[in-house]
């Protein structure tokens, strides 16, 4: 019997090799490899991200979907599964005037940061990663507002532009002007031209990092051929990056209804009207609850973005990859 594991029998009487013992051995081979003790340490620290995902991603969205089918009887303390939160939801987005003013204000700042933060960055990215005068110090000062805190940055920033912007001008101009955060036909634009400006920090550094990976024969054939700067940067740098850039869209796609734009840096718990975007409407309602009652609708509200926010990316993402540049 012991034989027949390692061999067969034909018709003729005649032994011959086991032909499913070569892949036997394969799959003991690969079985040991990939639990041998060599990748004990690799296993553990692949564990710990695993479960920080599983625990604060997975979970809590389950537990997020699972609000907004619920209904909570205060008086009895029991809750009761309804569809009554996505109902109210669905009606407050698209007929309350205070939310419609939400998702006006959530698309333009998306449409404001994107449209202009990306294109300044990659300029500011290929200066950089050329090595012209002043790069580094220009990549620290575009570094800096990513390593301080956010709520310092904040204060430097609206005090400039409350205290000293006005003072500035009076001194040039001989004008008195209120302060930008103060002037409600500025606050906006001054609350965008922070984020533009903090958002250059790692945009840049990944951007220029990644414009110093391509390889220099095809900048100098580019440069033999006679192509300008302009030429360079369109044809060469840009698909070179294009995966990096890719990322960071299809990112910032998928967050659109979860980023503040630092709102509540700025406001607190009181922003004013026309400003409050849905990553504060959810960070400031949630916060503010009086009870578990009022989470079942914010949590529809955010069930029914997300079923607009996913397709969004995935649509984004085929289209930056389909018809977006290449290298070759």
């Amino acid at each position: 019997m012991k034989d027949m594991k390692e061999t067969d029998i034909n018709a003729s009487g005649l032994k011959t090799a086991d032909s499913n013992a070569p892949e036997r051995k394969i799959s003991e081979h690969k079985q040991k490899k990939y639990f041998s003790d060599k990748n004990v340490f690799y296993y553990t620290m692949l564990a710990w991200p695993i479960l920080q995902f599983v625990v604060f991603y997975i979970l809590t969205r389950i537990n997020a979907i699972m609000y907004s089918f619920q209904q909570y009887d205060l008086l009895d303390n029991r809750v009761i599964w309804s569809f009554e939160p996505i109902k109210q939801a669905f009606t407050q987005l698209t007929s309350s005037p205070a939310m419609l003013s939400v998702m006006k204000t959530t698309l333009l700042s998306f449409v404001v940061c994107t449209g202009i933060g990306t294109p300044l960055g990659l300029m500011f990215a290929y200066y950089i990663s050329k090595k012209l005068a002043g790069a580094g110090l220009f990549r620290i000062l575009l570094f800096l507002p990513s390593v301080i805190s956010a709520i310092v940055m904040v204060t430097i920033y609206r005090f400039f532009v409350e205290r000293a912007v006005p003072e500035i001008v009076s001194m040039l101009f001989g004008m008195r002007i209120k302060g930008l955060m103060e002037n409600p036909d500025t606050r906006f634009a001054t609350i965008m031209f922070y984020n533009i400006w903090v958002s250059f920090g790692v945009n840049v550094l990944m951007y220029s990092n990644a414009m110093s990976g391509i390889a220099p024969e095809t900048v100098e054939a580019a440069q033999i051929d006679g192509a300008t700067k302009l030429r360079e940067f369109v044809s060469i740098s840009l698909p070179g990056i294009f995966p990096t850039l890719t990322t960071f869209l299809i990112t910032g796609v998928a967050v659109i209804f979860t980023n503040q734009y630092n709102m509540y840096s700025f406001y607190g718990e009181y922003a004013p009207s026309g400003l409050a975007n849905f990553g504060y409407y959810f960070y400031n309602t949630t916060q503010s609850a009086a009870s578990r009652a009022e989470y079942s609708v914010i949590s529809a509200i955010g069930l029914l973005l997300t079923c607009i926010a996913l397709p969004l990316t995935l649509l984004v993402k085929w289209a930056l990859e389909k018809f977006g540049p290449s290298e070759e």
